[in-house]
């Protein structure tokens, strides 16, 4: 118990817990555009890296898929393309893996792995590895150290930066005390080797409430690890486990430290705040990673990755599509300088349709009607949309429907068709379609009326 006296003692459990669960930040609306335009400033100023590392997360190599193999094949050569190909730094330091790089940990899994990696990483990139809960189906810890020849909870300096990470322990999503011990005074050292450096951390789930699908997929030991995290503004923490699109606008997450989730190569899956499913149709076109980058004033950029497009991935806002996304935290040490809070909030708008733009009754049936229509615009992200079909005669009796915009795809497709069934024959329908944003804040609907067809 003593380390969980420890903690306590650095940080109030009622704040912490508070803090965490509701993701609040106390930042004014003025405070936090001055925020982003400082980092869009940054942003669009020089850049030289000193430092460069690409992650992952879900790989999920199993030995009856050739797909995820190729996908992380594809990862290297990305990769290295890109620092080839740079101007002024040319190296690929690191390549991390936050966990389930397998699918169930078996010897056959491991060796597809391995023989990715040999054949692909070149001597001068380190790999810095640690378990997910997928590996423990089959050869749990023991695989795990025998096949990849990494400790379960590393601790390794490359080029004065510091990587940390901890493996679930003793089962799926579950650390234990003395882990969570290990780590604090890891970050110790790190921060005492030099506090204005970034420190990089991972465990394979989220931190609960922090980035997106993290209230639905998270490390059980989301609070005392978020405690011993909540000491450094200079960690950057990544994970993975819920197989959230890095391009969605809430997958990078400020308040105490920074947290990044690091996607997937291996199928999408969604918060559940929307829509009846949280794996969308296509879910498998899903191969995304980060590529990292830190310059000689500490600076970190993080850049997300479409292996599928073969590009770095554009913002999803329907306002500039063309528009590489990029992630760049100015101050590590200043949690100020923040500007990926939730006080985001209070700034980000609600998506509108513009004046033109209707719903199109594609075909009717007795019991369904197919309809489609453009996307609504968004200067971040349009995340969704709720549908309502209303009975023009008795308003009470409503059919809602929610979907996803596709945003995660590239390219985001223009127009959106949907069907949706449980109608009344010879019946006539009052059709409202509403745009949501990342936040669920509603902006403006536009609808039509149809009758839908007698039985």
């Amino acid at each position: 118990m003593a380390i969980f006296r420890r903690i306590i003692s650095a940080l109030s459990l009622p704040v912490a817990f508070f803090m965490l669960i509701t993701g609040l930040s106390f930042v004014s609306a003025d405070q936090q555009k001055s925020r982003e335009a400082d980092t869009e400033k940054a942003v669009s100023e020089g850049f030289k890296p000193i430092f460069r590392f690409a992650v992952a997360s879900d790989i999920h190599i199993n030995a009856a898929d050739s797909i995820n193999p190729e996908r992380l094949k594809k990862l290297f050569t990305s990769a290295y393309r890109y620092a080839d190909n740079h101007p002024t730094y040319k190296l690929l330091d690191a390549v991390v893996m936050t966990g389930d790089n397998c699918d169930t940990g078996a010897d056959a899994e491991y060796e597809i792995l391995k023989n990715v990696i040999n054949e692909n990483k070149r001597d001068e990139t380190a790999l810095v590895a640690i378990m997910g809960n997928h590996e423990f189906h089959e050869t749990a810890h023991e695989g795990f150290v025998r096949h990849m020849q990494q400790d379960l909870n590393p601790h390794v300096v490359i080029k004065g930066f510091h990587f940390i990470g901890i493996s679930p322990s003793p089962s799926d999503t579950w650390q234990t005390p003395l882990q969570i011990n290990w780590m604090s005074a890891q970050l110790r050292k790190a921060a005492a080797d030099d506090p204005d450096r970034p420190i990089f951390t991972m465990q394979h789930g989220h931190i609960w409430k922090t980035v997106y699908v993290s209230r639905s997929w998270y490390t059980q030991m989301s609070l005392p690890l978020h405690m011993v995290y909540a000491r450094y503004p200079q960690i950057v923490n990544f994970s993975g486990h819920s197989h959230g699109p890095v391009n969605n606008p809430l997958n990078i997450w400020q308040n105490s430290y920074t947290q990044v989730g690091a996607g997937t190569l291996n199928y999408f899956e969604m918060e559940r705040d929307i829509g009846d499913d949280t794996v969308p149709e296509g879910s498998r076109n899903a191969a995304q990673y980060l590529i990292v980058e830190v310059d000689a004033d500490n600076r970190v950029r993080i850049m997300p990755y479409n292996i599928l497009t073969d590009d770095f991935m554009k913002t999803p806002a329907t306002t500039d599509g063309d528009k590489q996304l990029i992630w760049q935290i100015n101050d590590v040490t200043d949690k100020k300088s923040f500007a990926y809070t939730s006080a985001r909030k209070k700034t980000d708008g609600a998506p509108w349709f513009e004046a033109e733009d209707t719903v199109n009754i594609d075909s009717t049936a007795d019991t369904s009607v197919t309809l489609s229509f453009p996307q609504a615009e968004d200067d971040e992200c349009v995340y969704g949309y709720r549908i309502l079909l209303t009975d023009a005669a008795h308003p009470k009796e409503t059919i809602k429907k929610e979907i996803y915009s596709e945003y995660y795809f590239e390219p985001m497709p223009e127009r959106l068709s949907v069907t949706i069934d449980g109608l009344k024959a010879d019946t006539v329908y009052d059709v409202t379609v509403t745009p949501l944003n990342v936040w669920l804040k509603e902006g403006n609907p536009i609808g039509c009326q149809f009758t839908s067809a007698a039985e």
